[in-house]
C-alpha cells in the first residue's frame, strides 16, 4: 500500500480515491474524492486517504494494529469510524 503524494495531489496504489489541493494559501486546501464537501488540512487528507486504503484491503478486519491506526485516522478528521467505514465500502461496492 502506498499513497503517492505531490504538493498538488495523493493518490493510492490500491484504490481510486484521491485528494486534490485546491489552492496554495489556505490551511484547509485539499479535498478527498470520498469527502468532497470538506475542506481539508493536508494532514486530514493524508489521514483520508490512508482510510480509503485501509477500507479497499481485508486488513481491517484481521489486524487490531490496523484498526487502531484506523481509529486514529477518522479522529483526525472528526467523524465516526463507523460512519467512514460505511461510506468507503459502499463506494467500492456500489
Amino acid at each position: 500500500m502506498t499513497i503517492y503524494v505531490t504538493h498538488w495531489s495523493m493518490t493510492s496504489d490500491i484504490t481510486a480515491e484521491s485528494a486534490h489541493r485546491l489552492a496554495e494559501e489556505w490551511a484547509k486546501s485539499w479535498r478527498l474524492s470520498w469527502l468532497p464537501d470538506r475542506l481539508l488540512t493536508r494532514e486530514q487528507a493524508m489521514a483520508g486517504m490512508d482510510l480509503a486504503e485501509i477500507f479497499s484491503t481485508q486488513d481491517f478486519r484481521h489486524d487490531s494494529t490496523v484498526r487502531a491506526r484506523a481509529f486514529l485516522c477518522a479522529g483526525q478528521l472528526g467523524i465516526p469510524l463507523e460512519l467512514i467505514g460505511l461510506e468507503l465500502l459502499h463506494r467500492r461496492h456500489p
